[in-house]
């Protein structure tokens, strides 16, 4: 996954950073001296602690439904959204290239343009003891039209829109369940559940397990199309006199490898999809972010993939 460089200011405990100036009062003010400025509060990362993932193996395989997919880009993950309709993000997919003067001056895209005409999916079943059994699947790629991902010659994210993918399996899968699509946008500080095959933060690399974990929504982008997903920064308690120690508390975060994979919410007993991994950002730091594009956002879209699988699957 992509990390980025942009802060969030504002909600649930996110770093909230404001350029302060003023001037030092006195009864005689001396204009000759310059008013003094105030530098904007800033919290170092090396005053607090790394953020560590508290994920698990999903050896129960409750969520059988999340699928590795393998399209170009590496080691993704994807959701089964219908019987033979897996959903990724576009970036897993595609494949970037040289950005036009029209796009940006430097840089890379992704469009439409840019997809790979099929994809690999794997069901993957934990059995007994360390047994992992592999059904493999292939399927047709529909890219999302007006997908568009811009990095720079960092290969940061800079600009995106819509990165989303669908892949059309050739034929349904048997035993495995779709996870239904959100019917309601999610909600600030809401519980979510996230799932990948990405790696641990624990260890070093990724070891292609699929894991699930925990955490909250922490703000939702104004037009509603993609959402963050993080714990707040707090000052951790019991601490010595003049020894503040800041970190985020523990919570899953999707990682490399968990790109396309599925931000769950419960309902009722079982699960639905709110959203589709993005990209990451923060590392060890105290600001760290899973970003994720909203289902509810693309469900008109989705839905018609949907219903154009489960037409081709009764014919």
């Amino acid at each position: 996954m992509i990390r980025r460089k942009t802060l969030f200011a504002g909600m649930g405990g996110m770093l909230l950073v404001a350029s302060l100036e003023g001037g030092c009062l006195a009864s005689i003010p001396e204009p000759e001296m310059p008013p003094r400025r105030y530098a904007p509060a800033e919290i170092q990362p090396e005053l607090g602690n790394s953020v560590v993932s508290n994920s698990g193996v999903d050896e129960r395989n409750r969520y059988r439904a999340v699928l590795l997919v393998e399209g170009g880009q590496g080691m993704c993950s994807g959701t089964l959204i219908a019987p033979s309709l897996v959903a990724t993000a576009g970036h897993c997919v595609c494949l970037p290239r040289a950005a036009s003067l029209a796009d940006s001056s430097t840089g890379r895209l992704i469009d439409k343009a840019t997809c790979s005409p099929t994809a690999k999916v794997e069901v993957v079943t934990y059995g007994s003891g360390q047994s992992v059994a592999r059904e493999e699947y292939i399927g047709a790629v529909k890219p999302h039209p007006q997908i568009k991902v811009l990095y720079n010659d960092g290969n940061k994210e800079v600009e995106s829109n819509a990165d989303l993918a669908v892949i059309a399996l050739k034929k349904p899968l048997k035993g495995v369940k779709p996870i239904q699509l959100a019917a309601e946008q999610v909600r600030y500080a809401q519980p979510v559940t996230l799932v990948g095959f990405g790696k641990d933060m624990v260890k070093t690399g990724a070891d292609g397990w699929r894991r699930f974990g925990f955490n909250e929504v922490a703000s939702i982008e104004e037009s509603g199309a993609f959402f963050l997903v993080g714990k707040p920064v707090r000052v951790r308690r019991p601490y010595k006199t003049k020894e503040m120690v800041l970190e985020r508390e523990v919570a899953s975060y999707s990682l490399e490898g968990d790109s396309g994979g599925p931000c769950l919410r419960a309902r009722g007993e079982a699960m639905e999809l709110v959203g589709i991994a993005k990209t990451f950002y923060g590392g060890g730091e105290l600001v760290q972010f899973s970003e994720y594009t909203s289902v509810y956002f693309y469900r008109e879209w989705l839905l018609q993939e949907i219903a154009r699988a489960e037409k081709k699957d009764t014919d």
